[in-house]
């Protein structure tokens, strides 16, 4: 039995019925919504659809049937006719289906129409519908009622965003593997440990003339920093996870001439830089996308950094310089068929405090530089000899820049990442207030002290979750989606 001073979670149904009263600001929650669910704009085909509890009622009025004698029966695809509800014309023909609440996506009855993609069926379509009683929904509600209803937690409701927002295979898996809910399992071994302790020393606090014994606070402790651990290892992976969902941007130096532009259209696979033999031919920067096993990368072609009085090339450096301020990954280019410069080394000192990867361009061609040579620009930077015209190399190049980035061993695919910032820092603030709180039980405190944080802790696992999220959270989640979300 529960000590009188802790008060556990309300169960599932009330918890959702408070969420539903306190977001009717957000959205009348009895209304039936529609929405088109596909891309705007001319496709093959298009998907409108309808969630509520009009949204059988309007399938009957808008729908007609093949084959109307059948029964209709729920996620079973029909075929027929859109027709008109004000002068009774088809149109479009249509393939339908019904979900019968509470097994759809937002868990209330729902109806999806699958059209032919022109703008102004499309149009017409959600016209028909409005006229029979739904109102066109708000970016993200079809989502947040699935949350409401309980079909997903928060994790996998902003998780459907990043599904959708994806550039890469390799986003949309890691995305796809939070919609599934692999945050919220990997999150509620740790919610278990923390509501153990909170009780155990709840306990004590309740009985506070009977002192919880030596050996039961070092047991606690002792789960206490077990828990502590296993989130402090979640977290050193999570960084990453900012750079899988957002990508970074590399830029590429050197002095003039070295095959600045051809390394980056080796990256690139395509010819996106004018590539000439004379010096100076870049000097503005060009940027381009493109992904690095799986990563997305914004990379920057700059002009080449030498001492020169011409005004448009001081300008191209300048630029140059910037684009190394701004830039999380830096490529530092130099040419192994001419001997080792003074501007290759006077660039090495103005970047000898960031990170960079030293690239010995040109192996195509007899080097002037000699291992000791190389050895000893990179110091303690990685380097890696390659020809960027001929692309031997560049694939090399790729791992290494991933390992540089993420280092090595240190992610794996199928991590459970946490690529969501308001996730992270929640995971963070949650291994600060553990740590707190495992310091103030080592310290001899009451458990009083330690229950604060606890206390704290468990807030911030909530509102990951969604248990104990507000108003202006979840307003600030969903007004992010699209429409028909």
């Amino acid at each position: 039995m529960y000590p009188r001073s802790f008060t556990p979670v309300k169960k599932a149904e009330q918890y959702r019925a408070c969420k539903r009263e306190s977001l009717k600001f957000m959205f009348d929650l009895t209304d039936t919504i529609c929405a088109l669910s596909t891309a705007s704009g001319r496709s093959g085909l298009a998907v409108v659809r309808v969630s509520g509890t009009k949204s059988i009622e309007i399938f009957g009025k808008l729908f007609q049937r093949r084959n109307r004698k059948k029964k209709l029966e729920p996620r079973i695809v029909a075929l027929g006719n859109i027709v008109d509800p004000d002068n009774g014309g088809i149109l479009d023909e249509a393939n339908a289906v019904c979900y019968f609440a509470p097994k759809s996506y937002t868990g209330e009855d729902m109806t999806e129409y699958s059209i032919h993609g022109s703008p102004v069926i499309i149009a017409s379509l959600l016209r028909a519908i409005c006229s029979l009683g739904a109102r066109l929904a708000e970016p993200g509600e079809f989502t947040m009622r699935a949350y409401l209803n309980g079909k997903m937690d928060l994790t996998q409701a902003e998780a459907v965003k990043d599904i959708i927002d994806s550039n890469t295979l390799f986003q949309a898996q890691v995305a796809a593997r939070q919609r599934s809910g692999e945050i919220t399992r990997r999150i509620k071994p740790i919610k278990e440990a923390l509501t153990d302790i909170i009780v155990q020393l709840e306990t004590a606090v309740e009985f506070v003339e009977e002192d919880l014994p030596l050996n039961a606070r070092e047991t606690v402790s002792g789960k206490l920093e077990s828990a502590i651990k296993e989130i402090r290892n979640w977290n050193k992976v999570n960084k990453a996870g900012q750079v899988v969902r957002d990508g970074f941007r590399m830029a590429v130096i050197g002095r003039p001439n070295v095959g600045k532009s051809s390394l980056f259209n080796a990256l690139l696979k395509q010819d996106r830089s004018i590539v000439m033999d004379l010096p100076g031919t870049t000097r503005d920067l060009v940027s381009e996308y493109t992904s690095i096993q799986g990563i997305p990368v914004q990379l920057l072609d700059t002009a080449g950094l030498h001492i020169s009085l011409d005004t448009a090339e001081g300008l191209g450096m300048e630029k140059t310089y910037q684009a190394i301020a701004d830039a999380e990954a830096i490529l530092i280019v130099v040419d192994r068929s001419l001997p080792p410069g003074e501007e290759d080394f006077k660039i090495k000192s103005e970047l000898h405090k960031l990170s960079c990867i030293v690239v010995i361009n040109k192996n195509d061609l007899e080097a002037r530089w000699t291992p000791a040579d190389m050895e000893t620009y990179a110091g303690e930077w990685p380097w890696i000899e390659v020809s960027a015209k001929f692309g031997d190399g560049i694939d090399r190049l790729r791992s290494i820049i991933f390992e540089k980035t993420f280092g090595s061993g240190e992610i794996q695919r199928d991590d459970v990442l946490v690529t969501n910032l308001r996730h992270c820092q929640y995971l963070e603030a949650l291994e600060e207030e553990m740590v707190r709180a495992a310091e103030t039980l080592n310290d001899g405190m009451s458990e009083e002290f330690a229950l604060v944080h606890l206390h704290k802790g468990l807030k911030n696992i909530g509102a990951i979750t969604g248990e104990t999220s507000v108003e202006d959270l979840l307003t600030e989640i969903f007004s992010r989606f699209c429409i028909g979300k």
